[in-house]
């Protein structure tokens, strides 16, 4: 337009640039809405939380109640162990039927399996003029109940906790991975794991107490002891308290000697609360010189006898005490 005056020329540029800054800066606050303050990012906030063991602020963020149960979950090390390798696989943002609501979709990998947790969130207001605030709609946080038929205590997440009763009902964040197990010089429970996904889902974690190799020897030890105890009682055909003896009609004349040719077996397992033992079962050999008393003939005397007996255990700290229960 030759008769466009320079003014003009200027002032529709400047038009221009006001209306694409205007433009650029919609989209800006849009981008930011969305991504620094939207839904999903709040609950990208929460997860990292979980994962940086900070449990007063994933609290916080989660807008939770926390049951009447343990708190040993909720914070420190053991949360930080509940999220240990999550790897996030995407999360959705989904409208609901009620305005200024939105589900959160999070899919992710957690203990080599794929799972996926939803969040309930709304739109609270907003935060200087432009920008969403979203909050957590509240839920009260799942339950997970450890047990252990012979232990009191376990560990649950890499934390030492208490089972009172051989039994205990502990809180905990979703999603997390639960694993609880029991390890000591004496006794040790396999581990127990499982995934919480979300806040209406619970765990029941069971764990198998075992004697563990070193009980085992120790009882070992001293059920040998016994026996060859038994053993060296000389000149007896039966040893007193002992479970082996030989019963004859003929006269078994001195030395009289036994001993143990086959020790017992010995097997240890949980029942009622206690420790028990299976019967115990060997083999001893009588040798001695006998006299038939009909003819006076003297001969060897060399027997195996078979014997059974029980034993009550009892395990205290690093304390054991076995009394041999013979019939």
């Amino acid at each position: 337009m030759q008769g466009t005056s320079p003014v003009i020329k200027a002032v529709t540029i400047w038009l221009t640039a006001l209306m694409l800054t205007i433009a650029a800066a919609v989209v800006v606050i849009w981008l930011v809405n969305a991504k620094v303050y939207g839904p999903g990012k709040q609950v990208e906030n929460y997860l990292q939380a979980l994962q940086d063991g900070n449990g007063a602020q994933a609290l916080g963020l989660l807008n939770a109640e926390i049951p009447d149960a343990n708190a040993a979950l909720l914070d420190g090390d053991a949360l930080r162990s509940s999220t240990a390798g999550l790897e996030v696989l995407g999360i959705e943002e989904n409208e609901t039927s009620v305005d200024d609501r939105s589900d959160v979709v999070v899919r992710y990998r957690l203990d080599d399996a794929e799972e996926q947790s939803t969040f309930q969130l709304e739109k609270t207001g907003t935060r200087w003029m432009f920008f969403d605030q979203w909050t957590f709609r509240p839920v009260t946080l799942p339950n997970v109940r450890v047990s252990a038929a012979n232990q009191n205590e376990a560990v649950l997440n890499g934390a030492r906790v208490a089972l009172p009763e051989g039994s205990n009902t502990f809180a905990a964040f979703y999603p997390s991975r639960i694993a609880a197990s029991y390890t000591s010089g004496y006794f040790e429970a396999p581990e127990q794991t499982g995934v919480l996904a979300d806040p209406s889902g619970s765990l029941d974690l069971a764990l198998r107490s075992q004697a563990t190799p070193a009980l085992v020897e120790a009882v070992d030890a001293r059920v040998h002891e016994f026996l060859d105890n038994c053993a060296g009682e000389q000149n007896r055909l039966a040893p007193a308290g002992c479970p082996f003896y030989h019963l004859t009609d003929n006269r078994v004349e001195p030395p009289i000697t036994w001993e143990i040719t086959n020790y017992p077996t010995v097997e240890i397992s949980p029942a009622d609360g206690h420790w028990v033992l299976a019967p115990l079962e060997g083999t001893a050999k009588v040798t001695a010189t006998q006299t038939d008393l009909f003819s006076g003939v003297q001969s060897p005397l060399v027997e195996e006898k078979e014997f059974s007996f029980g034993a009550r255990l009892s395990v205290s700290g690093e304390n054991i005490s076995l009394t041999a229960v013979v019939d």
